[in-house]
């Protein structure tokens, strides 16, 4: 069996890292080592394609995708492309603040050059406890722009109804009011300041 080239060992390297949320991601993930499991692994060296079947967890830091099917598509340039199919596809991550970042579908792609993750059929999107739901969802990784429900790129199918978003919004978190209380603990009365 033949070994893979340092180059494609490289441009694989590289493209975990760019991987979705890549903007906002833990930026000590980019140090950590990277943890591959898969039933079987597919290096296609002069199409700069990698393929990891069967089970395939990823991990890095706190960064973690599983599915079914990764194909990872480098050239020249770097990454071009991760393509993610699983029952769900998922992928979790930290942002330097702590906040939780996690996606779900059937499918899941990055494209590098838009810095663009497109989920597909059950798609899941949930950033800071705000949570999107989906047959389609795109989010920019380099705007932090989500949009979500019929792909504008596929031809509208006329006896089906159109798929629905759900978002849920949480509210920010506040710190609890301190209410000022005398010596029996009773609050004081405000004074009336309305005009007459």
């Amino acid at each position: 069996m033949p070994r893979p080239n340092n180059a494609l060992n490289k441009f694989m390297i590289l493209a975990l890292l760019q991987l979705p949320a890549a903007a906002m991601a833990k930026t000590s993930d980019a140090e950590q080592p990277i943890h591959i499991e898969a039933d079987q692994v597919e290096i296609r060296d002069r199409e700069g394609l990698s393929i990891y079947r069967g089970n395939v967890h990823i991990v890095q830091g706190s960064l973690r995708i599983s599915g079914n099917e990764i194909r990872i598509r480098n050239a020249d340039q770097g990454l071009q492309k991760v393509t993610i199919t699983g029952q769900p596809a998922t992928f979790y991550q930290l942002t330097d603040l702590n906040e939780e970042i996690s996606a779900q579908g059937q499918q899941m792609e990055y494209h590098s050059s838009t810095g663009l993750l497109i989920l597909e059929r059950d798609a899941v999107l949930v950033q800071r406890d705000n949570r999107f739901t989906s047959e389609h969802i795109v989010y920019n990784t380099q705007t932090n722009v989500v949009k979500a429900g019929t792909d504008e790129n596929k031809a509208p199918d006329s006896n089906a109804t159109p798929p629905r978003v759900t978002i849920t919004i949480m509210p920010e978190k506040t710190a609890p009011e301190t209410r000022a209380t005398d010596a029996n603990g009773t609050p004081p009365i405000k004074p009336n300041t309305e005009k007459k």
